[in-house]
């Protein structure tokens, strides 16, 4: 009996009968799932095939709808517009339907756009009428025909390769949404003006691939009921624009907050799970067929609470389902603890969207881009005794895979408890613990894998143990500062933190630093949990003041800094980078360094370096050479990490195999360790 009876039930959408209501918001993971040509890959084919088979119900695909040059673009979309596409794009089809799965293709109209195949391909809109830097080429009544007839033709060759719809991409300030707000129209014909005017271009699209495809060809839009644009569209415009779709054939609202010109945060960790559920809620007083609710759906008890309370009928997403393929399964057969949720680390988003790089890595998930080509888990012909020093992500994976690949494995921690880095990230990152969570769940399960916490392992130990193989996955060593005065009882070091609840006090000088210090390890020794240590930092002064110089604006500084910012902190961050946040990705780097400029208690120092720490703050010199004093009561220094390969150094040649994972080989991200860990096991 599944306890997600709604999320788990079925639903009809247009001629569609979708198994549960869960489905994929598009997609383009990029260079190595599509060719150069518009080709889609075997790594993509199978990227489909795994989340079909997991039990999603419907997944929605970007496709060029025009002769789109993949080597001119950061993101390569199968072609699919002309009966010579058919063949892949049956094979696509074939993919996800032979699991029960249905597929829908996305005529991806967002950015640029290229009337005739020899023409330069340029962004295009209603007028020259923009919100950014760039100035869209206005359309004429023969450019809308055109694109009209591309996106229809399209829409034909997805319905002879025997996919199950189309969605009509109006939303996220793409071609028909400029047409659609009054902050990118200014037309005066009947394109411009009114709001039935400003929604023509949508309107006919859907007529144009009703007239082509049928009546019964399901034909779904994604749009943006709400901007954030200035001067665009309002939830009182948007609630008419629901009756409009619908008259022209809409089966779904999928709905799509922002642009991606947007400021406003939309999907990064900071916003609440199911938050965005509001926007479908206002719709759905008006909408007579389905609205999906998308962006931040990673937890299938918000998405069950979604539905239960009627605020939308569809659950839409792509994280939740990059991170577990299985994770429409698990919901349906009871088994939501089995579920590797998603952090929002917005590694994917950062990767794909920020740099155009492929879908490579995920925090949670490694079996994305060449791992795809290769079975997920290849069952070994001899059971190895298995070695896995640290409990981090690239540990834990690393011990993970090669239990599932049949190997006897032992994980040693030297901490209380098992978590690595992640026991300390949590504190700053809340939702980190999920994959904690999800790690101690296997180890519940699969008793094979066992545990030894309180240990540091020596080469002379790995001797005694005699293990086939050895997975290192310790850490890196956090990198110091020094300059007179770093030893000071004021300053903290990333890694006392994870010391002190691994209850091994660092050393500090002063009674009172030994007491606390000393104290604060042997409680949280035994009693420690994220809520409880971010409790214990809000409310007191120590081992954080009222007062902090956070040295170092990467990554570990500005999450200290988010956090210590919401309670009442004073902060200055410095850092000898041109820009604070150097090393944040892109999802977030706008957010929190924009939260740091219009916060009136954080000052932010880039390109400056420290010249000397004294027990009533912090000197530091500027690029130009002038120097400044900043009163602090603590000194926290968050300078990231370095290679820590004392230990892996100290078993060459003493074990029969050896891997070295994780950031004590290479100072990275999450991902970057999960998918090393990964890797290690599956050599093994």
């Amino acid at each position: 009996m599944t306890s997600f009876p709604i999320l788990s039930s079925p639903i009809k959408v247009g001629s569609l009968n979708l198994r549960n209501r869960m489905m994929t918001t598009s997609m383009s993971p990029g260079h190595g799932y599509v060719t150069n040509e518009g080709v889609p890959t075997q790594r993509l084919l199978n990227y489909l095939e795994e989340r079909a088979a997991g039990g999603t119900a419907l997944i929605c695909q970007t496709i060029a709808f025009y002769p789109r040059i993949a080597t001119e673009h950061l993101h390569p979309l199968p072609l699919g517009f002309a009966d010579e596409h058919i063949p892949y794009l049956r094979a696509m089809a074939e993919r996800v339907q032979k699991h029960g799965g249905l597929i829908i293709g996305q005529p991806y109209a967002v950015h640029d756009w290229k009337p005739t195949p020899d023409a330069d391909e340029e962004y295009w809109g209603p007028s020259t009428k923009t919100i950014s830097k760039l100035i869209p080429k206005p359309m004429t009544k023969e450019h809308i025909e055109t694109f009209k007839k591309n996106v229809a033709q399209c829409a034909v060759t997805l319905q002879k390769a025997g996919w199950d719809g189309v969605e009509v991409m109006a939303g996220v300030g793409g071609i028909m949404n400029r047409f659609m707000s009054p902050a990118t129209n200014d037309r005066t014909d009947e394109y411009g003006g009114s709001l039935e005017n400003r929604c023509r271009l949508t309107v006919e699209v859907m007529q144009e691939i009703k007239k082509a495809c049928g009546q019964d060809f399901t034909i779904l839009v994604r749009w943006s009921p709400v901007d954030f644009i200035k001067g665009s569209l309002e939830m009182e415009e948007s609630l008419k624009i629901v009756t409009i779709l619908e008259k022209a054939g809409a089966a779904m609202h999928n709905l799509a907050p922002g642009w991606h010109e947007t400021s406003v945060p939309l999907t990064t960790k900071d916003i609440k799970d199911g938050y965005w559920s509001w926007v479908s809620e206002k719709i759905k007083t008006v909408a007579t067929v389905s609205v999906t609710t998308a962006y931040r759906n990673t937890d299938p008890d918000v998405m069950e609470d979604i539905l239960q309370k009627k605020k939308a009928d569809i659950i839409g997403g792509l994280r939740y389902n990059i991170a577990d393929p299985e994770f429409a399964n698990k919901v349906v057969e009871g088994r939501p603890e089995d579920i590797n949720r998603c952090i929002c680390c917005c590694r994917c988003l950062d990767d794909v969207i920020s740099q155009g790089k492929p879908l490579n890595y995920c925090g949670v998930n490694p079996h994305l881009g060449e791992e795809l080509d290769k079975p997920l888990i290849t069952k070994t012909n001899k059971a190895k005794k298995v070695m896995v020093i640290g409990s981090g992500p690239g540990g834990f994976s690393a011990a993970v895979t090669a239990a599932r690949r049949g190997h006897q494995v032992t994980i040693y921690e030297r901490g209380p408890r098992v978590g690595g880095c992640l026991v300390m990230s949590t504190i700053f990152s809340p939702i980190y613990d999920r994959l904690n969570t999800y790690y101690k769940t296997i180890l519940k399960k699969h008793r094979e894998i066992k545990v030894v916490l309180n240990t540091t392992v020596t080469p002379a130990l790995v001797q005694s143990v005699k293990p086939d193989a050895v997975v290192v996955a310790i850490g890196g060593h956090p990198v110091d500062l020094d300059v007179p005065g770093a030893g000071g009882g004021n300053v903290i070091k990333s890694h006392d933190f994870l010391e002190m609840l691994n209850g091994k006090p660092p050393q500090k000088p002063g009674l009172f630093n030994k007491i606390m210090w000393n104290c604060g390890s042997v409680f949280l020794k035994f009693f420690y949990t994220p809520d409880l240590a971010r409790s214990f930092m809000a409310k007191f002064p120590w081992p954080l003041g009222k007062r902090i110089a956070i040295i170092g604006g990467g990554l570990p500084g500005c999450e200290l800094g988010k956090e210590m910012m919401h309670h009442d902190r004073n902060l200055v961050i410095i850092d000898d980078h041109k820009k604070i946040g150097h090393d944040v990705g892109g999802s977030d780097r706008f957010h929190i360094t924009s939260a740091f400029k219009k916060s009136p208690n954080v000052t932010l120092e880039p390109l400056t370096k420290v010249k000397e720490i004294t027990n009533q703050g912090v000197k530091v010199i500027h690029q130009d050479g002038s120097e400044v004093f900043y009163t602090v009561d603590t000194v926290a220094i968050t300078l990231g990490f370095d290679q820590n390969m004392d230990l892996a150094s100290s078993l060459k040649n003493k074990v029969k195999e050896l891997y070295v994972v994780g950031d004590c080989i290479n100072p990275a991200r999450m991902a970057d360790a999960t998918k090393a860990g990964y890797l290690a096991a599956s050599q093994i």
